[in-house]
């Protein structure tokens, strides 16, 4: 299985990276980690390998609404024309796929977008997305699992595992039990908002919603995972003070101190993952 990050910003893209969107590639099939404005690399010449054979599907799971993690909606007529798209969406008790279209059409048709999706090149599905387990493409030799998980974030989100391969979480706030949830796993894809709450000059304001590089260390510490990629990088920072959510002067709990085996995203990064049969 491959990973490859098209998007590792949060909420505005900034110095070369987009908004948060991940490819993950297994055989015929591509599944999307969240539509930011990092979906747009698809388009790239370095990037289109990744899309599927014509009449194969692409599946993209949306841990959340806010508007980072969706803009990408809008680009999917430029980025492919023949490959059928299962949209699944974060979904309430008792709704259905029909009710999150028309949610999802709200902000990809008019007056902010010329159609909905029936006016694409291609069809789209929309399924609601509820905490369990996903089979995508059940009977495919491809088939994979995605476990989801519900996280404490304004308006609430979703956590995702995808088989035994991986994990990403993203925009929530900081939760010893998700270390469970991402027991094992290779990779871990997690959000960074502040290399630690308590660094001089921190802006409070998003802690309950939101988590530090030192938090997220502990996570991938107390789950036993392979490799910890930072992401969702925020825009009051630049390279240097993303630099800093790996190690710095101020504390002896920056992210590797944590827990060693700690990268930052960045947009192209890629990695090969070995799937358990």
């Amino acid at each position: 299985m491959e990973l490859v990050i098209l998007g590792s910003a949060g909420w505005v893209p900034q110095e070369g990276r987009m908004t948060t969107a991940l490819a993950v590639r297994w055989g015929d099939l591509l599944v999307v980690l969240d539509a930011g404005t990092g979906l747009a690399r698809l388009r790239e010449p370095a990037y289109r390998r990744l899309l599927p054979p014509a009449g194969r599907p692409v599946h993209i799971f949306l841990s959340h609404y806010h508007l980072d993690h969706t803009a990408g909606l809008t680009y999917l007529p430029a980025l492919w024309s023949q490959n059928p798209t299962v949209i699944h969406a974060p979904a309430s008790e008792g709704q259905q796929g029909e009710d999150l279209t028309g949610l999802l059409e709200s902000l990809v048709g008019p007056p902010f977008f010329p159609h909905g999706f029936s006016g694409f090149p291609f069809p789209v599905a929309v399924e609601a997305l509820m905490p369990g387990t996903v089979v995508v493409e059940p009977g495919d030799p491809d088939a994979v699992r995605v476990d989801v998980r519900v996280q404490r974030h304004p308006g609430s989100s979703l956590g995702f595992r995808v088989g035994d391969a991986l994990a990403f979480l993203t925009d929530t706030a900081y939760d010893p039990e998700a270390a469970a949830f991402v027991e094992g796993v290779p990779v871990l894809v997690h959000e960074a908002w502040v290399a630690g709450w308590d660094a001089p000059g921190t802006p409070q304001a998003g802690r309950a919603a939101h988590v530090s590089a030192e938090e997220a260390a502990r996570t991938a510490r107390d789950g036993g995972v392979g490799e910890l990629l930072l992401s969702h990088l925020p825009p009051h920072g630049d390279e240097a003070a993303y630099a800093q959510m790996l190690a710095c002067s101020w504390t002896r709990s920056a992210a590797r101190a944590v827990f060693p085996a700690t990268q930052l995203c960045r947009d192209g990064l890629s990695r090969l993952v070995r799937v358990p049969r």
